[in-house]
């Protein structure tokens, strides 16, 4: 945690990611990219319903952890906030 210039403390949001479709991808390369979100949030792992695909995901991204269940993820203590992307029609 560092410093911010109003002297405040910045805090990373360590973010997990349900799912590893097209929304997914979206909003990982949006935390990557937006200079907004530049060195306050992080996505640090990736839940899919199989393992394979979640560490296909995390490869993709550089995402440090993956999980084969959406429990696995959320159970994770390296996790402050979830973001689902799957789609809930």
């Amino acid at each position: 945690v560092s410093s911010s210039p109003a002297g405040g403390e910045d805090v990373v949001l360590r973010w997990g990611i349900i799912a590893t479709g097209k929304v997914a991808h979206d909003f990982t390369q949006v935390l990557k990219f937006l200079s907004i979100s530049a060195g306050r949030h992080a996505a640090v792992a990736v839940g899919s319903r199989t393992k394979v695909r979640a560490e296909e995901f995390a490869a993709l991204h550089s995402i440090p952890a993956a999980h084969g269940s959406y429990e696995e993820l959320c159970a994770d203590p390296n996790v402050d906030i979830v973001y689902v992307a799957s789609l809930h029609p």
